[in-house]
């Protein structure tokens, strides 16, 4: 497919390609879509075809600023800007209240931050449309899912456990732990896709992403939707008759 995936912000939506990173925003009933090259095409081509190192390039297309980030976060040398303490040294630390905080501001969210999941929902219609190969009309998005199989709450069902097991294991290089069970948890979904195994984990992550993380859009956001998508299958299609 040329659009490998979108995400959601506040007042319009992301979808990449390959090659390109496109975003459409909504401003006063205004549609505005800016189109950029995706930097270091080549790096992530050959990530792309390393297991364990797909996943990492996935993510890294899709938000490249937190990719940054998390590469900056995970050189920089934390045990000699924070030395720990003696008693630090040997108290276990629990995953569970971190979980617990974790839940606490995701339901935070869901109440504070409906446009953003508003965007959401349009960003899943408009994609379920375009990867089942119908025309991208505003009818047919209309009356699309807003679950999608390909969204990264599939992924973070999958993920979490992963991330507890890990965490338990070791917690103190948290950064690293979340690399290596984000690249793990890529392959077993990647796994899952393909042979339609691990139903159960989907069932969940689909209840989430239709009652948590997505509502239902307005015409305007799904017109966004649309405008951006178009504009990201256009942009890969002219990388490809170059």
């Amino acid at each position: 497919m040329a659009v490998i995936g979108g995400r959601a912000h506040l007042d319009g939506i992301t979808f990449a390609t390959n090659t390109h990173i496109v975003r459409g925003r909504l401003s006063q009933g205004k549609i505005s879509i800016k189109v950029r090259r995706l930097p270091g095409i080549r790096i992530f081509n050959v990530m792309d075809k390393v297991p364990f190192l797909r996943g990492v390039s996935r993510l890294a297309k899709l938000n490249l600023k937190m990719f940054i980030g998390m590469i900056f976060l995970l050189v920089i040398p934390w045990e000699w800007v924070f030395p720990p303490t003696a008693n630090e040294m040997v108290v276990s630390e629990s995953i569970w209240p971190v979980l617990a905080i974790y839940a606490f501001v995701l339901m935070a969210l869901v109440f504070l931050l409906k446009r953003l999941w508003q965007f959401h929902g349009a960003e899943h219609k408009a994609f379920n449309i375009y990867t089942s190969g119908a025309d991208l009309s505003l009818s047919a998005v209309r009356e699309a899912s807003r679950v999608s199989e390909r969204c990264g709450t599939n992924l973070v069902v999958l993920l979490l456990p992963i991330l507890i097991v890990l965490s338990l294991l070791t917690y103190q290089m948290p950064l690293l732990i979340l690399v290596v069970s984000l690249s793990i948890g890529y392959e077993i979904f990647n796994w899952s896709s393909r042979n339609q195994r691990l139903k159960q984990a989907f069932l969940i992550a689909g209840f989430i992403q239709k009652y948590i993380v997505t509502a239902e859009p307005t015409e305007e956001q799904l017109r966004v939707a649309i405008a951006t998508l178009a504009r990201a299958i256009e942009s890969e299609e002219r990388m490809v008759l170059v």
